[in-house]
């Protein structure tokens, strides 16, 4: 496979995971969600969808260039698979805190996810260091949306 070819993959599964997600989302945010108490640092929901359009773009080329680094080294192949799993439970946080409405299993779902997005992190850094200045923000973006978790439960 060409490196225009892993992009159009990447891309691909990179916004699939956010549209799967955001099937779940579309009709809940004003119900459900909007009855529940929220931390003080709630951004406003039109930030969300924004902030996650320029994530999953910076995941896809972050997972193209590690793709294209050399498909049949050890390293790589052990990173690109963990990059596709990882977005499954991206996904499924979603599923679970607005689909289920199920926030500690969302609250251990993202835990998860933060685990996988720092053994991404630490595994780009020996790949190509791109890759960590590109999923840092994402990293960044999920540690934040864990606290807002976090606070939901306690709050709610």
């Amino acid at each position: 496979m060409n490196w225009l070819a892993r992009l159009g993959v990447a891309v691909l599964a990179s916004y699939g995971a956010g549209f799967l997600g955001s099937l779940f989302i579309t009709t809940d945010v004003g119900g459900w969600y909007d009855m529940l108490e929220k931390p003080f640092f709630q951004p406003p929901n039109w930030l969300f969808a924004p902030v996650w359009m320029v994530l999953y773009g910076l995941m896809a080329v972050a997972v193209t260039i590690v793709w294209n680094k050399d498909p049949l080294a050890a390293e790589v192949r052990g990173w690109v698979p963990l990059f596709f799993a990882h977005l499954l439970l991206n996904a499924a946080w979603t599923v679970f805190f607005f689909g289920f409405h199920a926030v500690l299993v969302a609250l251990v779902t993202i835990i998860i996810l933060l685990v996988c997005i720092f053994l991404l992190i630490c595994g780009a850094w020996e790949i190509d260091r791109r890759a960590v200045y590109l999923l840092v923000p994402y990293l960044l973006w999920v540690l934040f949306a864990t606290a807002l978790n976090v606070a939901i439960w306690f709050l709610n």
